[in-house]
């Protein structure tokens, strides 16, 4: 699922300041996530953490608005609550690197 579009939502609020609880990533995408028949965890590959240029983040897969309007809502208003950085999947500098940063509003 990683190749489709999605964000990426950052552990650091829009003033630059490390969100906590450092976990908060995995406690996120554990809730969207489900056991396999051999008693793994696994996440939900639209909602899953992942490091985007050495980052932890959450990768919110842009799909989830369309099958399921109301996780994305919830993890979008979190996100928004909480003055999280966004980077929007796909938007590339000359460099190769995502560069847009945005509030989740």
């Amino acid at each position: 699922m990683l190749n489709e579009d999605g964000h990426y939502i950052l552990g650091i609020s829009l003033g630059g300041n490390k969100f906590r609880p450092s976990d908060w990533i995995e406690r996120l995408a554990t809730d969207f996530a489900c056991f396999d028949a051999s008693r793994r965890l696994r996440y939900n590959p639209r909602v899953m953490p992942v490091k985007q240029d050495g980052q932890r983040c959450l990768f919110v897969a842009s799909s989830l608005a369309e099958q399921e309007p109301a996780a994305y809502a919830f993890i979008m208003n979190f996100a928004n609550s909480n003055r999280l950085q966004i980077k929007k999947k796909g938007q590339i500098d000359e460099d190769g690197q995502v560069h847009e940063i945005q509030s989740a509003a």
